[in-house]
């Protein structure tokens, strides 16, 4: 009776881990949603320069983890920086995850359009896939296939509207797109091992400082760069570090250390339905049957993945 009890409460254990998983993850992609929303509104209403905003959101929201870190009394941030192997985790996370994402997807943006870019981006899922299952040693299962499938083509969809002329292709973007998937896959791979052992404040915290310095040197011109920013930039800008950064990176991170990296990576296609949600109601987009049909494909593929 005792061991079937024990079992029992190990199993609830286990399915209310993986529900918390499920919500962070699709709470992630849905601020990541909110995050471009902002930054497109940010680019409208002030011509601010992308690195601009990458180097500083970056800088303040891994403060924040930090200062979190600071008043809770934890320790694990400065225990993570005296061993060795664990920095060299947080530095292939912060540099080939981080940083190429973030700056290879506003390379991308540049050299062709959001759509193609975020097109591109969600590409991520295939490595992390490939990843998941060596990691596994097994073939992906045909719920995986089908939700990957599923994220893909709503992705494309809603991006693109399902005109592939909408994809500009020039041999920079198509470059910069591939390297910000990559950068997504390695967003949700290479921290696993410090996730578990430091916490998703810890790593956070000094990754995204270390990328908001490393990108600070490639601000085009600190004196002018917020010269045109009124109230109302300075607070979107504010719910984009606190709600868009801090927020969705903490929730996806948690997402990937409870759930596994593809579960998150295919759970955070939420994003484009975030981002035109957001965006018919602040901007004033308006909803098209294709952008209907890729909401129905991201919300079937949930169930399958969670």
């Amino acid at each position: 009776m005792m061991a079937r009890s024990e079992k029992h409460e190990a199993h609830a254990g286990s399915y209310h881990m993986n529900l918390r998983g499920v919500a962070c993850a699709l709470a992630g992609g849905a601020l990541w949603g909110f995050s471009g929303t902002a930054v497109s509104y940010l680019f409208r209403s002030s011509g601010i320069d992308p690195l601009w905003v990458m180097s500083v959101r970056m800088v303040l929201a891994g403060a924040l983890f930090l200062l979190l870190a600071l008043v809770r009394g934890d320790r694990r941030p400065f225990e993570l920086m005296r061993d060795k192997s664990a920095v060299r985790d947080l530095l292939l996370f912060a540099g080939a995850g981080l940083f190429l994402n973030q700056f290879s997807y506003l390379m991308a943006i540049q050299a062709t359009n959001s759509a193609t870019a975020t097109v591109l981006q969600s590409l991520q899922l295939l490595p992390v896939a490939v990843v998941a299952c060596v990691i596994g040693r097994r073939a992906p299962k045909r719920r995986e296939i089908a939700g990957m499938v599923l994220a893909l083509a709503g992705t494309f969809l809603i991006t693109t509207g399902g005109d592939p002329s909408q994809m500009a292709l020039p041999p920079a973007g198509l470059l910069f797109g591939l390297l910000a998937a990559l950068g997504g896959a390695g967003l949700a791979v290479f921290p696993g091992r410090i996730l578990a052992k430091y916490g998703v404040t810890a790593v956070n915290g000094w990754a995204m400082l270390l990328v908001g310095l490393i990108a600070a040197p490639f601000v085009p011109d600190w004196g002018q760069a917020v010269a045109s920013f009124d109230i109302s930039c300075w607070v979107v800008f504010g719910a984009l570090v606190v709600l868009g950064t801090w927020c969705s990176y903490l929730f996806y991170m948690q997402g990937v250390h409870e759930i596994g990296s593809l579960k998150t990576a295919m759970l955070s296609t939420v994003e484009p339905i975030s981002a035109t949600v957001l965006s018919a109601l602040w901007i004033g987009v308006v909803f098209s049957p294709t952008d209907l049909l890729g909401f129905a494909m991201i919300i079937i593929m949930m169930p399958l993945v969670a």
